[in-house]
């Protein structure tokens, strides 16, 4: 058998309805209409039958629910509420383990450019960039870079130190102010720019290329 809004059984059910037809009379109870809430709609559709989601109900309806609701102070969990409930958890729980995976594998692709450059005799961290004005009222604007602390020399590739990898000379006014205050060893470059230049270099380390 399905899953059930209520416990009770269909016989116990038609019970109800047959009570509050008796019972429920021409009249609106007030004190009813003001107090009775069902638990949820679909117990509602479950106990009136035929409706999948009850609204604009008449008042007999109201006494059956009425009825219900004391011969079912507690019912089961609404079971289509709860599947999708469950399937967002679930889509949601997978979402974040794709995402965690995604950092991970990112992580451990700078730690590899990180020591490729290392390798090279450039010890580097990361930065981020002040330069923009807009750092104001929590807004923050700017990359984190890969900031080089010694010089970097490969092939015809040039940096000094204590300048980013993705420095060039027109680009120099946006890329001005890197205070170490905005310095993360824990931290990954957003730069693409850097990044691109990273990859390029442990790329022609791997291939057996030197430093020229």
């Amino acid at each position: 058998m399905k899953n059930r809004a209520t416990n009770l059984t269909p016989e116990q059910i038609e019970e109800l309805r047959e009570r509050a037809h008796r019972e429920a009379g021409p009249f609106t109870n007030p004190a009813i209409i003001g107090t009775s809430v069902s638990h949820n709609p679909e117990w509602a559709a479950e106990i009136i039958g035929e409706r999948s989601n009850p609204v604009g109900l008449t008042w007999p309806e109201v006494y059956l629910l009425h009825l219900a609701k004391q011969a079912e102070p507690d019912p089961p969990p609404p079971p289509l509420a709860t599947a999708r409930r469950l399937e967002c958890e679930r889509k949601e729980k997978a979402r974040r383990q794709a995402l965690a995976e995604a950092r991970s594998r990112e992580f451990e692709e700078w730690l590899h450019l990180k020591a490729v450059l290392e390798g090279l005799g450039t010890r580097v961290t990361v930065r981020h960039n002040y330069t923009s004005h807009r750092h104001l009222d929590g807004y923050t604007q700017g990359a984190d870079h890969i900031w080089l602390r010694d010089p970097l020399s490969f092939g015809r590739l040039r940096r000094d130190a204590k300048v980013v990898l993705c420095w060039t000379p027109s680009r120099a006014k946006d890329l001005d102010h890197f205070p170490v205050e905005g310095e993360y060893d824990d931290r990954m470059p957003g730069c693409k720019a850097c990044l691109k230049i990273a990859r390029s270099l442990a790329g022609r380390v791997a291939r057996g290329e030197v430093r020229g």
